[in-house]
């Protein structure tokens, strides 16, 4: 009950995502429809501390990113996209171990699909854990992945999320027009 209301409240605040995403956890059956907001706050460029760069997942249907991440999103899934049939995952499901993503056959960086199904996990976790997500998430989000149990959470988010594409016909108009052309 407390996901739904703290969504809708964040949707009437937020206004129009930049797009909607589909997502869900492995072990879920059914894909969920994520809101993606962007806000410049969380550009890389940001001068916001804590801000700058990150991509924050509010509930199981709300996630906020920077203009500059959701631009990447577009255009790598314009290149190469995700679906519902073949969703993205984490590769080796970790972002940041690079020998387990060097087993799994992946890159040692994340793309920004990989970083989305990662906060798709971390929507599969607010689905179940409801007001508990919050303070949880933001007692253990800063330790980030590892092997100990106080890295637990963001390990699981990035063993369950799973990005199933950008849904059709969800682009914000606005953020449509305001993307560059990808370089060549």
């Amino acid at each position: 009950m407390v996901n739904e209301i703290f969504s809708r409240w964040l949707r009437w605040c937020g206004g129009a995502p930049c797009f909607q995403v589909y997502g869900r956890g492995r072990q879920e059956v059914e894909w969920r429809t994520v809101a993606v907001y962007a806000t410049h706050r969380r550009n890389a460029t940001s001068r916001w501390p804590l801000w700058a760069g990150t991509c924050i997942t509010w509930t199981s249907q709300v996630v906020v990113v920077g203009w500059d991440f959701a631009e990447q999103l577009l255009h790598e899934q314009m290149a190469n996209p995700a679906s519902r049939q073949l969703p993205v995952e984490v590769a080796g499901g970790r972002l940041r171990d690079r020998l387990r993503r060097a087993s799994a056959g992946a890159a040692s960086l994340p793309t920004v699909s990989e970083i989305l199904a990662h906060e798709c996990g971390h929507t599969w976790q607010a689905l179940h854990l409801r007001a508990a997500y919050l303070p949880i998430g933001a007692a253990f989000t800063l330790f980030r992945e590892g092997p100990r149990f106080w890295n637990r959470f963001e390990n699981q988010a990035s063993e369950q999320g799973q990005f199933g594409g950008i849904i059709q016909g969800s682009i914000d108009r606005t953020f449509w027009h305001s993307i560059r052309v990808p370089p060549r």
